[in-house]
């Protein structure tokens, strides 16, 4: 047994395995790439999460050349590599699939309010039956909506078949909950206005992570502008003309869809639904 399984081991509740076997189906997804991990861990709850990425954090503060990081991984139907790594992959499919809630809210003049809270690991075959029994939908779905997880079209800012009625996973991403690299779960929504204020005013890490991506977004506002994609479909991540202008209103949530896990880990997501019409 090497020194990472022991330790990791130590640090999780939840199943680490590094078998053979369990290496290889995690060294690939739906792409032609093969990157073989370490290690597989399987977190039994955002506990265990947290405490997982404060070990790593530790283990490179320790030592920076050490090659140990955390890979998010759902179903693995992604087509390229994003769910792939040579260090510790995270599978959020044994423990993080479970439903909060089905709110069958009202139609308003901006569209339905009704949402779904739940956790990544959930495939998305199984959150459609829920919604649909409310009448409701998810519009964002992929070709592979019947293998794939609601983690994974957060992840990869996923967008099928209605993406030019309907648009893509962010546009119906209202909330986040996240492990960040403190080793704490936080909650990323769109704050404007007075709770922006309060927000940018807040001591401590969350804090001080808004303020600074606040300050990066007014201050480089031309160089955004400038350089957001003219296109219909985009899912490269990182869309930070699309998330406030730091000042009115900034949504990190937003910042994080299409970031295939590298700025955090999902443990929870409030999704806005769309009541489908009857014929398409």
């Amino acid at each position: 047994m090497s020194l990472l399984i022991e330790q990791l081991r130590k640090v999780v509740r939840g199943e680490v395995a590094n078998a053979p076997e369990v290496l290889e189906k995690y060294s690939r997804d739906a792409s032609l790439f093969v990157v073989r991990p370490q290690a597989v861990v399987s977190p039994l709850d955002d506990n265990d999460l947290c405490a997982l990425v404060r070990f790593v954090v530790e283990q490179k503060t320790q030592n920076p050349k050490l090659n140990i990081s955390l890979t998010p991984r759902a179903a693995g139907t992604d087509m390229g590599g994003g769910p792939l790594g040579d260090s510790v992959v995270v599978d959020t499919t044994a423990h993080f699939n479970r439903f909060f809630e089905i709110s069958d809210g009202p139609s308003t003049a901006l569209g339905t309010t009704a949402h779904a809270v739940v956790e990544p690991g959930v495939y998305f075959r199984d959150f459609d039956k829920e919604t649909k029994k409310h009448g409701l939908e998810l519009p964002s779905y992929t070709a592979s909506r019947e293998i794939n997880t609601v983690g994974g079209m957060v992840a990869n800012d996923s967008g099928g078949e209605k993406n030019l009625k309907y648009g893509k996973t962010a546009r119906y991403v209202e909330e986040l909950e996240v492990v960040l690299a403190d080793g704490q779960t936080h909650l990323l929504k769109n704050y404007q206005g007075e709770s922006l204020v309060q927000k940018l005013s807040e001591p401590g890490f969350e804090g001080d992570l808004y303020r600074r991506v606040a300050v990066l977004v007014k201050t480089h506002a031309k160089i955004i502008a400038d350089a957001t994609p003219t296109v219909g479909k985009n899912s490269s991540g990182y869309a930070l003309w699309d998330m406030g202008d730091g000042a009115h209103s900034l949504n990190l949530a937003r910042l994080f869809v299409g970031s295939q896990g590298t700025l955090g880990i999902v443990t929870k997501i409030k999704f806005r639904l769309v009541r489908p019409k009857p014929h398409a």
